[in-house]
């Protein structure tokens, strides 16, 4: 059997591995944290993520769709809590379309016992990838207690997160061009038990935004009707930060301040700000994803992006999809797998990089912004009427599989639609003129006619 090593048991790690291992390889993971089924350590990562067609598809494929389903939530848009204002309510789309709000510890804990059970698959836990030895084919690992082994490797495949050991010896090589950028912004994880959204009537079936131009909390349903939250402040300032926030009486009178309705929610609101881990944004880029035939990194260890436009993890799967087709189509040439991948996938995680980071600020301050929903919701109104081939750019990335850099392309065709028909808007958005269709028929005709490579 084709053997293939793969560095971390997280998310991508382990459905590529069931991938794998149904194609026919052997497959070895070594994970640093021990077996989460047996321990009870400090929890990792677990603000809640949201799973979007590109990511199910990658499940689906690895025969987990009707398993997934029992662990998310459907919402289907977004729910604003302004101060002082009512509630709004921005749907994603107009035929019902859906993000799927999971727990992080839950899919990993599925993951890992369709991992357990497939055939030619076998995972190593507590051993902690320190570097490899590309000329002995040699990768070094330690445990708990610092005892370090080595261990020989055909092909290597590091899935071992943003700050990935295998990626950080790469970048000593001549040629290995690598960057990283922080956000000012770090996370906190929040809750709001099952029995406060109840009584606050929190609606299940809506991601809630409290934003507050350079703060925001987002909540995120879970099945048992508590919501988990992320909290996002700048990390270091002289104004709101959570260095300054560093006493219980100072953070309280912020919070009455900023987030008024969302206090009663939280009734262990001070015990978690000041107990758990801030979580740091980061964007990696990184080129050549590869070292010959023997190493590829796949996942955050090739493109950390922010988490704010929900792709993270979507777009791991889809490179987990992907590598897996490339190696399906060249069965007996790994390296000729690992360049197709690349060149399939680079282009496409950074420009979903780039819009990680530009939407982070479109959640924080356009979302209460006048123009930019008179834009949304002609696109609303665009995709009513042409609703096979008009779809807003965030509908592109969440509910397609378009190539992230095909979608941004279309992009620039329909915003140039959309930025004419704004020239008309009381003909355009008034409900009863007839000449509101004629005129959004007309115009998206004329660009398309100018545009004929718009496919």
């Amino acid at each position: 059997m084709k053997e293939i090593t793969i560095i971390g048991a997280g998310l991508t790690g382990l459905l590529l591995s069931i991938l794998l291992g149904r194609q026919g390889y052997s497959v070895q993971i070594y994970e640093r944290n021990k077996d989460p089924q047996h321990s009870f350590g400090k929890r990792g990562k677990s603000i809640n993520l949201t799973l979007c067609k590109r990511g199910i598809n990658a499940l689906e494929k690895a025969g987990l769709g009707e398993e997934i389903q029992k662990l998310w939530v459907p919402v289907y848009g977004r729910c604003l809590h302004l101060n002082d204002s009512p509630l709004e309510i921005q749907p994603y789309g107009n035929y019902h379309e859906a993000l799927y709000s999971i727990s992080r510890q839950e899919l990993n804990a599925l993951l890992l016992s369709v991992a357990q059970k497939t055939p030619g698959v076998s995972i190593v836990f507590g051993l902690k990838c320190v570097g490899y030895d590309l000329s002995r084919s040699t990768i070094f690992l330690i445990n708990e207690h610092q005892y370090r082994t080595e261990l020989p490797f055909t092909t290597l495949i590091a899935a071992d997160g943003i700050h990935s050991a295998i990626r950080s010896q790469m970048q000593r090589n001549f040629g290995f061009n690598y960057s990283q950028f922080y956000s000012k912004h770090v996370n906190k994880e929040l809750t709001i038990p099952t029995e406060n959204a109840k009584e606050y009537k929190l609606k299940q079936s809506y991601i809630h935004i409290w934003p507050r131009n350079y703060f925001m909390i987002i909540a995120f349903p879970n099945r048992d009707g508590s919501f988990t939250c992320t909290l996002q402040l700048p990390a270091d300032d002289n104004s709101i930060s959570f260095r300054t926030l560093n006493s219980e009486s100072e953070m309280l009178y912020h919070f009455r301040k900023l987030f008024p309705d969302a206090i009663s929610l939280m009734p262990k609101l001070v015990e978690e700000f000041f107990q758990n881990p801030e979580i740091p944004m980061m964007t990696v880029r990184c080129s050549p994803w590869y070292i010959e035939d023997k190493i590829l990194l796949i996942g955050d260890a090739a493109h950390g992006i922010w988490p704010s436009y929900g792709q993270g993890a979507n777009a791991s799967f889809e490179d987990c999809e992907v590598l897996n087709n490339c190696m399906e189509q060249h069965p007996d040439n790994i390296l000729a797998s690992f360049i197709e991948f690349q060149e399939k996938r680079k282009t496409n995680v950074n420009t979903i990089a780039d819009l990680s980071e530009n939407h982070f600020n479109e959640i924080r301050h356009l979302v209460v912004d006048p123009n930019f929903l008179l834009r949304k919701k002609l696109e609303r109104k665009m995709n009513l009427l042409f609703p096979s081939e008009y779809f807003s750019l965030y509908s592109r990335i969440a509910f397609t599989t378009i190539p992230y850099k095909q979608a941004v392309k279309l992009e620039s065709f329909y915003s140039g639609v959309i930025d004419e028909l704004l020239k008309y808007q009381k003909i355009i958005l008034d409900p009863d003129s007839n000449a509101s269709e004629k005129l959004i028929y007309k115009t998206y005709k004329k660009h398309l006619t100018n545009n004929k490579d718009i496919t």
